[in-house]
């Protein structure tokens, strides 16, 4: 559907009985003029130009900010404004959210199988921060840390620079990655730019982790943790996969995410269906663990935008407990995540919306691109099997950047 100044064009009622859009077409219309893509299993959203965004600045109250923001997109002729954006790891840092001019909405992307793929940039150089020696010596800290504190997990990250010979092709690399991730969420979101007369500034990505979605009353969370890289061969990746399901490491790491998703929910949801064990779910290079998390609000007042912060972030992107984690990150991490491991997607003036959470991703500017990666670090944790891991979680984005096999 349409959010659109100009009133002949459909509105968010139309959505359910009209079959103009189609989900590919959008996908395909992806550009330079772009401000926005997001893509679930539900819906896809294009959004082009900006009508109104929100202060880029630490600190502001989303509270009083977002009402402000939908009645400045009524007052300009927009029946049923959505704002779309990211916001950080930090909840204190500034988010990303702005009411695009015009954003059309079709159902979901129809690829049933993975399509060949291009490469999006000519020639590339790389540069892991830290190094994968330097990376484990940290998961080594953050175990010297839990035997000594009540840290119970961390998640630790580093990051991948890639630089081409020329400018990337932002739309081929979100093409390249909606068709390798169909069941998941790929996203494109505009950032500030740094670099004069270049490519759009992006964070583009492809993560198979829904937060948060809220459709009336009905709350669906699903928390990912625990990982384990596939296999070209299938009965070596079947193997990967049963073991993955079976491993006391990553079943221990997945129940801390999982209580804390029904803990934050608790507050707002009268009912909470929580399956008592994970199911496999599958991208081009991973299996994860994955559980879906069901709740009946109280109050339908509660927004989709709501319910995402007061979730965010979860111990699948900062540890248990919060404090100790983000004290760990803090101490251990020597870069910023900025909006690696936060929240993406969309929120209406009615409260319904879906965000799930920034991983698989990278911030994409003329030549140059930052990867991230991260691991979630419990007691039984290998230091290398970690830095194997990080390494299989840059594969999605790499792989979609040269159009390397999955």
């Amino acid at each position: 559907m349409h959010n659109e100044t100009q009133p002949h064009l459909p509105t968010h009622d139309d959505e359910d009985s009209s079959e103009a859009l189609s989900a590919d077409a959008l996908l395909r219309a992806y550009g330079k003029e772009s401000s926005f893509f997001f893509a679930s299993p539900g819906a896809t959203w294009l959004g082009r130009g900006i009508l109104a965004s929100l202060p880029i600045r630490a600190g502001a109250s989303l509270d009083d900010a977002l009402p402000r923001l939908f009645g400045q997109a009524r007052d300009r002729g927009v029946q049923r404004p959505i704002v779309v954006g990211a916001l950080p790891f930090d909840p204190e840092a500034a988010p990303i959210l702005y009411i695009p001019e015009r954003l059309e909405r079709a159902g979901r992307l129809r690829h049933t199988q993975p399509a060949a793929t291009e490469s999006a940039l000519s020639g590339c150089t790389t540069n892991e921060f830290p190094p994968p020696a330097a990376y484990a010596a940290g998961v080594r800290e953050a175990l010297t840390l839990m035997r000594e504190t009540a840290l119970k997990k961390v998640v630790l990250s580093r990051t991948l620079d890639v630089v081409g010979e020329c400018d990337i092709d932002q739309a081929r690399l979100l093409r390249n990655l909606a068709c390798r991730n169909p069941a998941g969420y790929t996203f494109a979101v505009n950032l500030p730019p740094t670099l004069r007369g270049f490519t759009p500034r992006r964070l583009i990505g492809a993560s198979p982790e829904l937060l948060v979605r809220r459709t009336g009353a009905r709350v669906l969370a699903n928390p990912i943790a625990g990982t384990a890289p596939r296999s070209a061969d299938p009965d070596e990746d079947r193997a990967r996969a049963e073991a993955l399901l079976r491993s006391a490491k990553d079943r221990h790491e997945h129940a801390l995410v999982v209580e804390a998703v029904v803990d934050a929910l608790r507050p707002y949801c009268r009912i909470i269906d929580c399956p008592p064990a994970p199911e496999l779910i599958s991208t081009a290079r991973l299996w994860h663990l994955s559980t879906r998390v069901r709740g009946e609000l109280r109050d339908p007042a509660a927004t989709a935008i709501e319910l995402a912060r007061a979730l965010h972030p979860t111990p699948a992107v900062c540890g248990e407990p919060r404090a100790l984690a983000r004290q760990a990150i803090g101490r251990l991490e020597h870069f910023s995540r900025g909006l690696f491991t936060g929240l993406v997607g969309w929120c209406d003036a009615e409260g319904d919306g879906e965000w799930a959470v920034t991983i698989r991703c990278a911030e994409v500017e003329g030549g140059r691109a930052r990867l991230y990666a991260g691991a979630g670090i419990v007691p039984d944790s290998d230091p290398w099997l970690e830095v194997a891991e990080t390494a299989a979680k840059f594969r999605t984005l790499l792989d979609a950047l040269t159009g390397g096999n999955a």
